[in-house]
Formats: structure tokens, sequence, C-alpha cells
């Protein structure tokens, strides 16, 4: 079910989403890696002749990824900013070729500054495990919207 900034305030405790599924394939791994100056060769290293296969996934890319589970799961708008994060814990390693998921719950919203203020507290689960792998306490500002 998707929702709108101005559905959550009848939310609040209550859980937003769970995402699909979603493999991490050694190649995001990849990407992100690249894309964070990761690279071998930007760290002074030399590179290694080590190919793609299962490798553990980095903890700031399954962080990165709550903002397109957030767009893609909930209907707030495009005019959303990081405000955030107040706390998260990286629990277990996620190995590539593992599926993954997220279970967001609306911790608190509140009026703040001319704009709404979203706390969501985002689990990631990995298939086949009993425990999260990470959980995020995440803050979007949404500056012109009216929650109430």
């Amino acid at each position: 079910m998707t929702h709108s900034l101005a559905d959550l305030p009848g939310l609040v405790g209550k859980e937003l989403f769970r995402s699909d599924w979603v493999p991490l394939e050694s190649t995001d791994e990849e990407t992100f890696r690249d894309a964070t100056f990761l690279r071998e060769e930007f760290l002074g290293r030399p590179t290694s002749n080590g190919g793609p296969g299962e490798r553990s996934v980095s903890g700031f890319l399954m962080l990165s990824m709550l903002v397109a589970f957030h767009k893609r799961e909930l209907d707030l708008g495009s005019g959303g900013l990081n405000y955030g994060i107040d706390k998260v814990r990286f629990l277990r390693p996620v190995r590539t070729g593992c599926r993954v998921r997220v279970r967001a719950t609306l911790l608190d919203l509140r009026q703040k500054d001319g704009g709404t203020r979203v706390l969501t507290r985002n689990e990631l689960e990995v298939e086949g495990t009993d425990s999260p792998a990470m959980i995020a306490d995440w803050i979007t500002f949404f500056p012109r919207g009216d929650a109430s």
C-alpha cells in the first residue's frame, strides 16, 4: 500500500511498508565501491586480479538503498531531504548473491521549521535469516509538506 505525506499522522507506530526481495549482486558492490572512491588506484594500492565473486556488501551500500526503497514504496513527493540518521547498526554481514528487503515503521512525525520531519525505523532483512542485518532510524524533512 502506498502512503502519502497527508496519511502519515495516523500511522505513527505502524509499519509503512515491507518491500519486495531484491538481489544484491557483486556488480552492485563493485559499482558502489567505484562511486565512493574505494577504487584500488585511488587508495594507492596495486590493482588486484580478483574478479567478481561472493563478497561482503558494504554497510554504506545497504544504508544508501533506503532512499530507493522509500521512493519505490511510498508516495511522499520528491521534495524530501535527507535530514540525517539518528542511529544505525550493522548487525551481521551480508554477502553478494543474497536477497534483501526493507521493513519501514513510522516512529515519529512532527511539524518543524515550516515543514514535516519524518522519522522511520528501517530494518534490512536477508532472505532465509531470522534477524535483521541492519537497523537504521532515518530522518527525512519535507520543507513544504503539511502532514497535519
